[in-house]
């Protein structure tokens, strides 16, 4: 985790983009967006929802499909969902620890999260790269 202190920065914004998780992120990016704690922590919201939303749909599509193998196949389905949830509960943690830093005003990235809202805004290096 890569962690930079911002001080005398608003910082509602920042921690408003998990309080909102889709919308805040969004309306914290088209209002501040010249702020970078902003920025890193709204970009991260959307990510992890997005994630969250991916692995729920992925685990749907495959956890069906394996389903249909006669007898074994719903045990297994069952089982992989186990694993989404311990993703759910890995992200519900994270996202309660960068609300925290976000309202202390720290750029702290989650590794995970961070990567992922680099892929989606197309973000080569102009935010804090997680370690």
């Amino acid at each position: 985790m890569s962690r930079q202190k911002h001080k005398g920065v608003d910082r509602r914004f920042a921690a408003l983009a998990y309080i909102l998780p889709v919308a805040g992120g969004l309306l914290g990016l088209a209002l501040d967006s010249g702020n970078p704690l902003t920025r890193v922590h709204a970009r991260q919201s959307i990510a992890t929802v997005i994630a969250l939303i991916i692995a729920f749909f992925v685990w749907a599509v495959v956890g069906y499909l394996i389903s249909l193998i006669p007898i074994a196949g719903p045990i297994v389905a069952i089982a992989l969902f186990s694993l989404v949830i311990a993703m759910a509960a890995f992200l519900a943690a994270n996202w309660i620890f960068s609300f925290v830093m976000a309202l202390r005003g720290e750029e702290r990235t989650i590794p995970f999260a961070n990567r992922v809202a680099m892929r989606i805004f197309n973000d080569g290096g102009a935010e804090a790269q997680s370690v």
